[in-house]
């Protein structure tokens, strides 16, 4: 049987599926480090792509054209756009990519998630126990900060949830002809503002205005500390769904 390829952002995410999948060794892949565990019978490929659409699309697109796969997992944290609570299970049916530029415009047609993979990861969320919300994605190539903004894109296009790197990996595994799902985690709420503009820290020497910022808004701190909180939250909800999806058969979630 192929592994599975789970692809998350960023090293906090990354670590959050590690400690439920105990990964044993790494390899690397075109220039890409890959952490390789198995578990259930199955090995499960864990790669870090960074942040956003651009760096998701060049790792993926590594890793999927020189290494054979069974399914492709985008995962990690997620605003939800639809009324939920930090920690939610987020479980996509497609994904779009969305662009920005004074008001929102929908990309290319979405891409569809498996849906035979998609109800055993339901599945293995409801033995869990684990509240889990079942909807459209759509990836910015931004960090979406404000709440008028989060919902703006919600009555655009509908969707359930938002981040920055689905619809990238989605459009990699499509292009290789690969099964794809998306579940997450949320981490921040369609109501709430961000304490902080995040774009600037993904910026050519964005540190330095981004710290900048901060030291200027003292009452960023209170907002941080909340959403480190928050994150937290998400990353241990991530953590334990990981460990109930490697103790289920694989032909069961696997299977065509």
């Amino acid at each position: 049987m192929n592994p599975v390829a789970i692809f998350a952002a960023t090293r906090w995410e990354l670590q959050a599926v590690r400690r439920a999948l105990a990964m044993d060794h790494i390899t690397t892949i075109a220039g890409v480090r890959c952490h390789i565990g198995q578990r259930g019978g199955r090995t499960y490929w864990l790669i870090q792509t960074g942040v956003g659409p651009s760096a998701a699309t060049a790792v993926a697109g590594k890793v999927l054209k020189a290494q054979a796969i069974s399914l492709v997992m985008s995962t990690g944290f997620a605003c939800a756009l639809v009324p939920a609570q930090v920690g939610d299970l987020l479980i996509g049916t497609s994904v779009s990519s969305v662009q920005t530029e004074g008001d929102w415009t929908v990309g290319a047609d979405p891409v569809p998630c498996d849906e035979t993979v998609r109800g055993g990861l339901l599945v293995v969320a409801q033995d869990a126990g684990l509240v889990a919300r079942v909807g459209t994605f759509v990836s910015s190539e931004t960090v979406v900060c404000q709440a008028e903004g989060k919902r703006r894109l919600q009555r655009l296009t509908g969707a359930t949830a938002l981040d920055m790197e689905s619809a990238a990996v989605a459009a990699v595994a499509q292009e290789q002809g690969l099964s794809m799902a998306i579940v997450r985690t949320v981490s921040d709420l369609v109501d709430e503002d961000l304490p902080l503009d995040f774009n600037l820290f993904l910026r050519p020497t964005g540190w330095v205005k981004g710290m900048q910022e901060l030291i200027g808004r003292p009452s960023s701190f209170a907002g941080l500390n909340r959403l480190r909180k928050q994150s937290q939250v998400a990353a241990d909800r991530l953590t334990e769904w990981f460990q109930f999806y490697a103790e289920t058969d694989s032909k069961s979630l696997l299977s065509r």
